[in-house]
């Protein structure tokens, strides 16, 4: 039986035949899987909201909630799951139906347990190549992100090239940027929207995040992420389309908040992670030292501008003749 601590692949078997669920779950459990089994789709809802799975075996047919109903509902309550599909000879044609649904592969009744067993662990290969492939992406990406805001000098460089992030490599929908104005407040400073969503949604209006939720949590903790109706508490005005994921990280500068990145998925079958979580932290990271350093830099440069005007006004006083000179010339 999975826990929250076991790191084993997780497999949920799904089918009204309680035979067929205690075979293949004695199997799978002595090859090393956390398994667990429901008898119909909605059971099998049930546990995919308490629990997550690597890998769904469904039946086809089934009272309540069939497998191809389930399919369905996966992509809201586990996008990231595998879903295997069992069926007898008279339904090959529904089975690839659903793999042009979404399912990852079929097995034909009566199956042997070693097919059933080769199709998990080619699922699980498939999964951990995968994630691999986005942790190499993700990597490349940090390095990249990071070199060009360490490089910037610019404060609307900087934001840009977080906000561009956040909805690439985050896949976001919608990226808001809060920053403080130095007297203990703070106000929106960016917000970018992901083209398409724009698009499909022309007159949406997306809501305005509260920024006193942001801050007692970041405050009290570190990042945030949440999901679905977890989600509303950080709005101020509810959004005409429901939030199905918030990430958000601070942006700090040893204790002092400078303001934070809110990103945000509209979109049902996206749901942001733990490691899309740490990857805004990172950015996050490299934007507060950034961001200090760009508005120090504008600092310097109005500190210096006041200087050489001040001089060149003590200059025109000293002499008649160039009196006036400079505010000609800056005129």
């Amino acid at each position: 039986m999975p826990t929250p601590h076991d790191e084993r692949p997780r497999v949920l078997i799904v089918d009204d035949e309680k035979f067929i669920r205690d075979i293949l779950a004695d199997f799978l459990g002595m090859e090393g899987y956390a398994v667990r089994t429901a008898e119909d789709g909605n059971a099998a809802l049930t546990e995919l909201r308490a629990q997550t799975y690597d890998i769904v075996i469904s039946d086809l047919k089934m009272p309540r909630m069939g497998g191809i109903e389930l399919l369905e509902q996966m992509s809201t309550a586990a996008p990231n799951a595998l879903t295997v599909i069992m069926t007898g000879f008279g339904t090959v044609e529904t089975a690839i139906d659903a793999m042009k649904r979404g399912a990852y592969d079929y097995i034909l009744k009566p199956f042997k347990v070693e097919e059933v067993i080769h199709v998990v662990a080619r699922g699980l290969e498939k999964q951990r190549l995968a994630a691999e492939n986005i942790r190499l992406r993700e990597a490349l990406s940090l390095y990249k992100v990071s070199e060009a805001i360490q490089a910037s000098l610019s404060l609307d460089e900087v934001l840009a090239t977080v906000g561009d992030t956040a909805l690439v490599e985050l896949q976001g929908d919608f990226v808001v940027t809060w920053l403080d104005d130095g007297e203990g407040h703070y106000f929106e400073r960016q917000r970018l929207t992901r083209a398409e969503l724009s698009e499909a949604n022309p007159d949406a209006k997306l809501g305005e995040v509260a920024p006193e939720a942001f801050l007692a949590h970041f405050k009290e903790g570190s990042t945030l992420l949440e999901h679905g109706s977890a989600a509303m508490r950080f709005f101020s005005t509810r959004p005409e389309l429901p939030p199905q994921s918030l990430v958000a990280v601070p942006l700090k500068m040893k204790a002092r908040i400078l303001g934070w990145i809110c990103v945000l998925s509209f979109t049902k079958t996206k749901r942001f992670d733990e490691g899309q979580r740490k990857v805004l932290s990172i950015v996050g990271s490299r934007a507060a030292a950034a961001i200090e350093n760009a508005r120090l830099y504008e600092d310097l440069q109005a500190t210096f501008q006041q200087t050489i005007e001040g001089l060149a006004q003590a200059i025109d006083k000293m002499d008649r003749y160039t009196a006036g000179h400079s505010g000609r010339v800056a005129k």
